[in-house]
């Protein structure tokens, strides 16, 4: 089981990397800063050592979370290394996917039919396709993880992605249009981070 620790660490390791047009886009947003202060941002040293330190701490949580083996960390490295590359595509084609739909549907009844149907028909394709991404990923880890550890690490991964989930929705001013009521609203923004 996570903690409010463990989540504030997830949600300050992503504010440092959302920000550069690398970590957009495995966001599924539109790269950012582009010009002198997007390169800036990417090449700032002291970035680079507080990504790392917080990659580190990450790493550290996780085998201790799952009780790993030396040995079954650096494995877990290789695949989870692998597989973020196919997920960050999945998420950009997904993100272009439902962008194109947005806009088309934008037309109202001057929407291209044609258009609206061949992006539907692609949403299913691509969900297969995460399934299959996570099926692959369950066989890897099998060959050196126990299901219990299996199991943590799945759980530490959703926590992950409703950490991000979450930073993106701020990051596009969509928390105080979609979810609650003005009271909840005001309550999240009041609300301090529990201590590191």
């Amino acid at each position: 089981m996570t903690t409010p620790r463990f989540r504030w660490m997830v949600a300050a390791a992503l504010v440092l990397t959302i920000g550069s047009p690398i970590g957009a886009v495995a966001q599924g947003t539109p790269p950012h800063g582009t010009g002198r202060s997007g390169a800036s941002r990417m090449n700032d040293p002291q970035r680079d050592v507080l990504e790392k330190r917080f990659k580190q701490r990450i790493d550290a949580i996780v085998k201790e979370r799952l009780r790993l083996t030396d040995d079954q960390q650096s494995k877990l490295r290789e695949v989870a290394s692998r597989t973020e590359q196919s997920r960050r595509v999945l998420r950009r084609e997904e993100f272009v996917l439902r962008t194109s739909l947005r806009e088309e549907m934008k037309a109202g009844k001057n929407a291209n039919e044609v258009r609206v149907g061949e992006l539907l028909d692609q949403m299913p394709r691509l969900e297969r396709r995460k399934l299959d991404l996570l099926e692959s990923e369950q066989r890897e880890l099998a060959k050196f993880l126990s299901p219990t550890q299996r199991a943590r690490y799945f759980g530490l991964q959703d926590e992950l992605r409703r950490g991000m989930h979450d930073l993106q929705r701020r990051r596009m001013g969509m928390d105080d249009s979609t979810a609650g009521s003005s009271d909840a609203r005001d309550m999240r923004r009041r609300g301090a981070p529990p201590p590191m």
